[in-house]
């Protein structure tokens, strides 16, 4: 668990080190590697219940050349143990996947270039509740900083050209995305390029989210001009009260995408105004 929790702070540390190049190539070093993807071409762990993740790393060192990975993806974004799916059915493993499959899975895909099968995971995934096969729970189910890991690998693995497709979301999942952020911020001083990015997203989808656009400008250029105009306007926050249904249904609108919840409802309830204290907050206004 140790070692799972250094590479999730390592890939989305705001703060990196980077790569160097070896100082020396051993010939011998590289002369008994390809001896050894000559010698073993084929599924890593003589095809066993593991050998998903193990074949992943084979791969990702040039190895294991006549091993198709795919074929341990069943319907989209469901991937097994091995190519026969059968590990559970067969009382072989507990579960048909676990997070350390999935954990030596992602490189190999992302280094590929594999968007998609990145997508399909994800997918996958957000249809259901991102328990990823059959068995237990501790086994099967991906945990949030993982969803975090995967989330990163699909936005970094898009140019800066293209607009990333981000899987549509309901409002709240966006706040906890954004409280995510937030938090990670106030904890590392700054933030990761794939968060930054992903408030952009959202800040594109939903300029009048001035939560989203304070955050947003917060680590872009300080400018907070978009978020005290939301905030001035008093149609959803009145200059003398606090505001009430009858100027906009939802009490804390950030957790809203916009549409009916912005709009005024017959009833007489008074706000609290968290939703404006916050917002004001981290834009730095208060």
């Amino acid at each position: 668990m140790l070692k799972l929790l250094f590479i999730i702070l390592a890939l989305t540390s705001c703060q990196k080190r980077e790569p160097k190049k070896p100082q020396q190539v051993n010939e011998s070093v590289v002369a008994k590697a390809e001896l050894y993807k000559r010698l073993h071409t084929g599924w890593a762990h003589q095809g066993g219940c593991d050998s998903l993740g193990f074949t992943s790393l084979c791969k990702m060192s040039g190895g294991c050349a006549e091993a198709d990975i795919y074929k341990a993806e069943g319907e989209p974004g469901r991937w097994y143990r091995n190519e026969s799916h059968q590990c559970y059915d067969l009382g072989q493993s507990k579960s048909d996947i676990s997070k350390d499959m999935f954990i030596m899975l992602w490189p190999y895909l992302y280094l590929k270039g594999d968007k998609p099968a990145l997508r399909r995971i994800w997918d996958y995934g957000q249809a259901n509740g991102w328990v990823m096969g059959r068995g237990p729970l501790s086994r099967t189910y991906m945990v949030p900083p993982l969803v975090l890991v995967l989330q990163e690998m699909i936005l970094r693995s898009y140019s800066e050209t293209v607009e990333p497709t981000i899987p549509s979301k309901a409002g709240y999942e966006k706040h906890l995305d954004v409280m995510a952020i937030f938090t990670r911020g106030i904890m590392r001083g700054g933030i990761s390029e794939a968060d930054y990015e992903l408030l952009r997203v959202y800040q594109n989808e939903s300029p009048n989210n001035a939560l989203v656009t304070a955050l947003y400008h917060k680590y872009k250029d300080g400018n907070q001009d978009e978020t005290i105009a939301v905030l001035l306007n008093s149609k959803l926050f009145p200059k003398d009260r606090l505001p009430t249904a009858k100027d906009r249904c939802e009490e804390y609108l950030w957790q809203r995408n916009p549409g009916s919840d912005w709009e005024p409802c017959d009833s007489d309830k008074t706000h609290d105004g968290v939703d404006y204290l916050f917002a004001a907050y981290v834009a730095g206004q208060i």
